[in-house]
């Protein structure tokens, strides 16, 4: 029975998920033979612009198309969304992108899986002469061209995210880490958290690493058999919000009231969970502000002007101390 219930959480947070994206974007929606969530703008005036996130499981992207749809119609482009099933769907998001190219878009704005993959579609963007954007990101991908990464620094995300833990555990904390996928988002986060730690705070130290993909039924089974293996954790991080909360529910299910749980992102479950004690913190990314940032680069580069290689957005922590006002930007 619990296996069954497992399930039809994950079915229920993916379709609360697809019902945010629609209520958030305002626009039609259809799930493609090929499993890809399909969204487009109808307005359009300068022609159309694409807007790939890595998936839509995670509220984070939900936010982002938030803050791009509503500048992309601003500035008078048709605004279409093409996002892989799943996050772990790197094949997928790269034959998204191929396609765009094939349609000839006046540009894409993409979020990358894997960067090495996504890097050989981007080139071909670059032979159409069609401008790339990645959001959420700050590093480079390799051997192709784009023209601005907008995203906050995810290794300083990392530090901040091990300051608080220091603060509310008074330097010392034995610390699980839950994982997602390989790459530039678990390397970056989870490399400024040791670097803090190892730099600052000798007393904190990491017991138990577990990869959770991004999703929060993994998360929560990784950090029952931390738990399990481990029952001195005192802290779980959680490289996102979704992978923070499914170690709270592992927590709860543990009848452990006494563990910290803390994530990235800011998604506004993760908001409401932080005021009703289900979940300690998480860092706030402003996914709105990223997506807005994007297009509007995007823009610029459309019409030839210059933009900046990387535009950094600003990151906070959030806790039951100040998300009253963070819960008022959902």
């Amino acid at each position: 029975m619990r296996v069954r219930n497992f399930k039809i959480s994950r079915v229920v947070g993916i379709l609360l998920a697809v019902v945010f994206l629609v209520a958030v974007i305002g626009i039609g929606l259809i799930v493609s033979d090929s499993g890809k969530v399909v969204a487009a703008s109808k307005k359009a005036t300068k022609g159309e612009i694409a807007f790939v996130p890595p998936g839509m499981v995670s509220p984070f992207y939900a936010g982002t198309i938030s803050g791009a749809k509503p500048m992309a119609e601003k500035l008078g482009y048709k605004f279409t969304v093409l996002a892989p099933e799943r996050e772990s769907d790197f094949a997928g998001q790269v034959k998204i992108v191929e396609d765009l190219v094939t349609k000839k878009v006046k540009g894409i704005a993409l979020c990358a899986i894997n960067a090495d993959a996504i890097a050989a579609a981007v080139r071909k963007a670059n032979e159409a002469k069609i401008p790339v954007v990645v959001f959420n990101s700050l590093t480079e991908l390799p051997k192709c061209k784009v023209e601005a990464y907008v995203g906050y620094n995810q290794r300083e995300g990392g530090k901040k995210v091990a300051d608080y833990i220091a603060k509310v555990k008074k330097g010392k904390a034995k610390v699980a880490i839950i994982e997602g996928l390989p790459g530039y988002h678990t390397r970056e986060r989870e490399g400024g958290f040791m670097d803090q730690i190892k730099k600052k705070y000798p007393g904190i130290k990491v017991v138990a690493v577990q990869p959770g993909d991004w999703e929060r039924e993994k998360s929560m089974n990784a950090a029952m058999n931390m738990l399990q293996a481990h029952p001195d954790i005192e802290v779980f991080y959680g490289l996102s919000d979704e992978m923070a909360l499914g170690a709270a529910q592992a927590c709860k299910a543990a009848g452990r009231k006494d563990i910290l749980t803390i994530g990235i992102d800011g998604n506004p479950n993760a908001l409401e969970a932080i005021t009703k004690g289900e979940l300690t913190a998480t860092l706030y990314v402003y996914p709105d502000v990223i997506g807005a940032k994007a297009i509007e680069a995007l823009d610029k580069v459309i019409r030839g002007q210059k933009v900046n290689k990387f535009i950094v957005t600003p990151t906070v922590i959030v806790d039951k101390t100040n998300v009253d006002k963070f819960l008022k930007k959902k």
